[in-house]
């Protein structure tokens, strides 16, 4: 039986829950754990801490404590390298074992919240993280809670999992397309290149080769046919992207592609990306403002494609909703709602 006593009159007997709480020198966080034995000393601290009354006393055979029903719960909803600690005031914090991209089942987290007294507040789905990053943190919100709640939340995690994993980034063999006469010829510097390369050294890309190309339909087929036959797991086109009609880079990717995902995306910048499919390798096309912009839809579809994530047109088009981007002074990308 919970009970409810004078802090003054819990002398000896053991805290049901922490008690957190803000200490002078800006100490915050958890002052006494659970289960700890209540000393006549500690009585003026707890009331410093605005805790004239405690709960004490034990639950009854049908109801789990706050810690107990987030320990319960977590090993269900963690996949692929990621890891949970001890709860601290309640809650459990899941994290990442490895840099990737995170993937949460969206459908099974939303059942979960909506079970009654659990919930879990996450990081967005497909965002970037680097390993120890908290990803997730669960808790109920009551100090305890049902068995059949927990049984509950416990069934739904199963039905669905996993809950939360991360993609690790894999290693590609990269191909790189430079189209354009102008670019071909000489008559102007590319840019592209340099901009390329640095955008997949954060990742464990094999570039083997970059090739230039004329406005000329066969020798750019011919180019990517060729890293095709290297073994090229992603092939990136450049230039040729707008809507003008000798504008080949589209035509070229339809042409080899088995599976022609998109043929534009709503994000500005970044609206004319191209993706197709050949056998496993991906043919992407990207889109001019990636020389300048920081973060265009290439740089946001870029980690998908190294973490393995299927990339649909359904979820293309779902990125509409958050994929207008602010050109802030300093871009903040992944710490914004872009590509969201």
């Amino acid at each position: 039986m919970i009970r409810k006593v004078k802090t003054e009159d819990a002398v000896g007997l053991p805290l049901l829950h922490d008690i957190t709480g803000i200490l002078e020198g800006g100490f915050k966080g958890v002052v006494f754990r659970r289960n700890h034995i209540i000393q006549s000393e500690d009585i003026s601290t707890l009331k410093n801490i605005g805790k004239d009354h405690v709960y004490v006393g034990e639950l009854e055979a049908n109801e789990v404590h706050e810690e107990d029903a987030a320990k319960l719960l977590a090993p269900h909803v963690v996949g692929e390298n990621v890891s949970f600690n001890e709860p601290t005031e309640g809650k459990i914090s899941l994290s990442s074992e490895v840099d990737g991209l995170l993937s949460i089942n969206l459908d099974g987290l939303n059942k979960i919240n909506s079970v009654g007294d659990y919930t879990i507040a996450s990081l967005p789905n497909y965002m970037e993280v680097k390993k120890n990053q908290k990803l997730a943190g669960l808790r109920i919100v009551p100090l305890w809670t049902e068995n059949e709640t927990v049984d509950t939340a416990i069934e739904i995690a199963k039905l669905n999992t996993p809950i939360f994993s991360v993609k690790e980034y894999r290693k590609l063999k990269v191909g790189i397309i430079i189209t354009g006469s102008e670019v071909y010829y000489g008559r102007i510097k590319d840019l592209f290149e340099p901009v390329l390369r640095k955008k997949l050294s954060k990742y464990d890309a094999e570039i083997l080769d970059v090739k230039k190309c004329p406005d000329d339909l066969d020798f750019i087929k011919s180019s990517a046919q060729n890293f095709l036959d290297m073994g090229a797991d992603l092939i990136i086109f450049t230039g040729g992207m707008s809507v003008d009609p000798d504008d080949l880079t589209p035509t070229v990717i339809k042409s080899l592609s088995d599976e022609m995902i998109t043929q534009g995306v709503p994000m500005q910048p970044g609206n004319m990306l191209t993706i197709g499919k050949v056998g496993k390798a991906i043919l992407i096309g990207v889109p001019g403002a990636s020389i300048h912009a920081p973060t265009t839809s290439f740089e946001i579809t870029l980690p998908k494609i190294f973490a393995g994530v299927e990339i649909t047109k359904e979820d293309i088009n779902a990125m509409g909703a958050g994929g207008l981007c602010l050109n802030c002074e300093v871009c903040h990308y992944p710490i914004c709602f872009f590509g969201r």
